[in-house]
C-alpha cells in the first residue's frame, strides 16, 4: 500500500502544475487582449453557500464594479475580494476590447496561479523528501 502511495504521490504535484501554467496562461493572455480601465465598487454580493463549516455557512463576498467604456456604463461582479475594498474604491477593471462587457479585476489576477503554483511547489518537495526517505531505507 505505501509503494503504490509512493508510486502515485508524484502526480499530485505535476497535475497542480500544470493547473498553474494554465493559470498563468490565462492571466497573462488577459493582460495582454483586454483593456485598462477605471472602476468604481459600488457594492458587494454575498453568496452563502450550503456547505457549513460549524454552525456557520461559508460566505463568498465579491465586489460589484462599475466601469465606463466609450461612454456607456457596465457592470460585473469582481472575481477577487480582499477585506480592504470598500464601496466606492477605484480598481482596475481589464475588459475584452471585443466584448466590454466581458471583464475582470485586475487586481488577484495572478492570485490563483500563486497559489497552485505554491501547493505545487509543496508537494514536489514532499515527493522529494519521500523518494529520498525511501531510497535511504528510512521508509
Amino acid at each position: 500500500m505505501l509503494n503504490t502511495f509512493i508510486m502515485l504521490f508524484p502526480i499530485i504535484p505535476i497535475i497542480l502544475l500544470v493547473v498553474t501554467i494554465c493559470l498563468g496562461v490565462n492571466a497573462h493572455n488577459k493582460l495582454s487582449n483586454f483593456s485598462e480601465c477605471p472602476g468604481t465598487i459600488v457594492d458587494f454580493y454575498e453568496n452563502t453557500s450550503e456547505l457549513r463549516v460549524g454552525t456557520d455557512a461559508t460566505k463568498a463576498i465579491s465586489p460589484i464594479v462599475v466601469y465606463n467604456v466609450n461612454g456607456r456604463e457596465y457592470k460585473f461582479t469582481g472575481n477577487y475580494c480582499s477585506t480592504s475594498m470598500k464601496v466606492g474604491d477605484t480598481v482596475k477593471v481589464m475588459y475584452d476590447s471585443n466584448n466590454y462587457e466581458n471583464a475582470t479585476l485586475k487586481t488577484g489576477l495572478y492570485v490563483a496561479p500563486i497559489i497552485t503554483g505554491g501547493l505545487a511547489l509543496f508537494f514536489g518537495i514532499a515527493c522529494i523528501i519521500l523518494f529520498v526517505l525511501k531510497s535511504k531505507g528510512i521508509i
